[in-house]
Parts: structure tokens; sequence; C-alpha cells
């Protein structure tokens, strides 16, 4: 389906709530674009051709490092109160955009593995392809692009003005600490209209991005359809690369079980925008329950590595008799895979933990 016929099919879904309509006031305007020298096309691989995952890894891994390192200025730029050069994120936004429509599976590969150290700014990396790839999805129109994938770029530049002890923060915030965190969407926009942008989508994602749809968000407690659909993105696309994002107060989790636990939060993620989120991911994220066509159930432990190179996965239950198996990690070459199944419908106990030690035990 092309991107006109999937932008026409989304918005017969919402009828009268139609999302492209929702907040007219946020209207992107084009912003100048920069004629590159070529060691930028180069370092941000803007001319590369599509080729395969294994090499789409490679390019995306410079990609990465080079926009890691740019935007880790911009936000010590602002701690230190000086102008945020926005011209130096143009390229960055541009590198990432162009990895992402050779193929949208390889730079999230990469960013999700971040260490905690690291989180703020590869996060700002991380959910600037995924809007991008978002945006594709959508079907909203090109020329937005650029726009979209800065608004996810600088989604968290706020919190360049939140206290790092309360960002690491091992244990729980109390009430006080987390009015201060939440600021962070306020203090966000105003830093980026100091900095000269005129991006409405930016600005508006910036403020608008930890907006619920049942109304019980932040800053404006805004429900539909008074959240716009570039905030409604940069919602599951923060949510999803945080909670599979290691912190020093929490583990990761798997895009499965990060895609199966959104897919249920009723309220907090525009659903059609959810749904088409999930296209953009790979078939099988890793740690996907499955069935394969022996009527065995797995866990998905690698990603498809190119259209002939299915997954690999660990099973673990005859899905016939119930009977447990002991963990083996199988090539779905030669078994294949019928579909994704829910924990729920097999009432497996400690499904979590249990996932998790499975992924440890069959990932090696």
């Amino acid at each position: 389906m092309g991107a006109d016929a999937k932008g026409s099919e989304l918005a017969g879904a919402y009828q009268p709530d139609d999302w492209r309509g929702a907040a007219p006031a946020v209207v992107s305007r084009p912003t100048k674009r920069l004629r590159r020298p070529a060691v930028v096309q180069e370092q941000f691989h803007l001319r590369s051709r599509p080729a395969s995952l294994l090499k789409e890894r490679e390019r995306a891994l410079q990609v990465v490092d080079a926009a890691r390192q740019a935007v880790t200025t911009a936000f010590e730029d602002i701690r230190l109160g000086r102008r945020m050069n926005l011209e130096a994120l143009e390229p960055v936004v541009a590198g990432i955009a162009a990895s992402v429509a050779r193929n949208p599976v390889a730079l999230p590969s990469i960013t999700r593995l971040k260490e905690a150290h690291e989180y703020t700014y590869l996060h700002s990396v991380a959910v600037c392809g995924l809007m991008v790839a978002l945006a594709r999805e959508l079907g909203l129109p090109a020329e937005q692009t650029l726009d979209v994938g800065l608004a996810g770029l600088l989604h968290d530049v706020g919190k360049a003005r939140v206290p790092v002890e309360l960002l690491d923060k091992p244990g729980p915030l109390d009430l006080n600490e987390y009015a201060l965190v939440q600021q962070h969407t306020v203090r966000g926009r105003e830093l980026l209209e100091d900095a000269g942008v005129t991006s409405e989508i930016a600005l508006d994602v910036c403020l608008h991005h930890h907006e619920r749809m049942d109304g019980k968000g932040y800053p404006s407690r805004l429900a539909r359809p008074d959240i716009g659909v570039h905030a409604r993105m940069a919602a599951v696309c923060d949510v999803y690369d945080a909670v599979t994002s290691a912190r020093v107060y929490k583990p990761s989790w798997s895009p499965g079980q990060a895609l199966e636990w959104m897919m249920g939060s009723i309220g907090h993620f525009d659903p059609h925008v959810l749904s088409a989120f999930r296209r953009t991911m790979s078939a099988f994220p890793i740690g996907t329950l499955v069935r394969l066509e022996s009527q065995r159930l797995a866990i998905v432990v690698t990603e498809e590595v190119s259209n002939g190179s299915p997954p690999d996965v660990c099973v673990f239950l005859c899905a016939q008799s119930s009977r447990a198996l002991a963990p083996r990690r199988i090539s779905t070459a030669r078994d294949a895979i019928l579909g994704i199944e829910a924990p729920d419908r097999w009432h497996l106990e400690d499904w979590n933990a249990r996932r998790d030690a499975m992924l440890a035990t069959c990932a090696v």
C-alpha cells in the first residue's frame, strides 16, 4: 500500500475525530535546507544506496556515533547558557532519515544497545529515527520528514535544565521531584524558541509528547482530539525507546515485551498511531512469543538478517499438549513461524521472568 493510500485509510478511521486535523495550529513551515559539504555527506552516508541489513548496521553505527556527538554538544551548550547551533543538527537529522529510508530496522537495533550513562543523548537519536520511520508508515507528507526528525531529536531538550541526579536517581522520585522533572516539557519549548527554532512540529512535540489520549498526561492534560498527530507519534516513540533501554533504576525490556505492553495500555497511546508503529518494527521483534509449524511455542531471540534469513527462536512448550520442553535455540528456516501468540492465552506464570531467562539462555 502506498503512502497516499495509507494516509487515506487512516483519515477514514478517525471520523469525526480525524487525527490529521487535530491541533490545526501545528503547521510546519519548511525550514531552510543547507548545502552539505562532501565530508558531511560521507560522514552521514547521505548518498549511500540500499544494501543488506548488516551493511546498513555498519553505516548506522557511524551515523549514530556522529549524531551522539552533535546532540551531546547541543545539550551541553544549553546547560552552559549558550545558544544551540541548529545548523549542526540539520545533517544529523538528514543522516538518520537517510538510514531509516534504506532500512527502518538497522538504526533502532544500534541505538537500543545504549549504555545507561549515555541514555539522554542516544535516546534523542533513537526517537528521531523512530519518528522518521513512523512518519513514512503513516503517509505524512515527505516534506515534513526532516521537521519530524528534528522534533524527535529535540523532544527532550528541556532535560538539559533538570538536575542530572534526578534523571539518574536509582529509586523512585517523590512528588516534588516528579513535578520538577515534568517541567522539562515547558522548559524545552522555551529553550527551542530561544534558540530560534521555527518548526511548529518541533515546538509542539517538545511541549506535548507526554500527553495521553485519556487526558491524564502532562503538562496540559490534553485529550483527543486536542493532541496533534506529531505529539501522538512522539508519545509512542519516546515510551518505546525508554522501556527498551537500560537505566540506572530499571533493566531494559525486549522489543517484543515492550510492544506487548504498549498494545495493552488502554488510554495512553493513539491506537492507530501505535498500530502503524508496530508495522515499522521487524515482523517478529526479539522477545516475541510465536507458534511454529511444529506446534511448539517459542521466543524470538534474533532479528531477521535479511528477507531470506528468518530469525532464530528458543522453543520451550508443546502447544498441543502444553508440555514443557527444554529451552533450545533453532532456526525458523526449518520450522517456520505461523504467527504471534498472546502469553495470557497460555496461562504462562511469571511470564516476564521466564522470557528474560530464555533470552539469556538462547541468545548466546
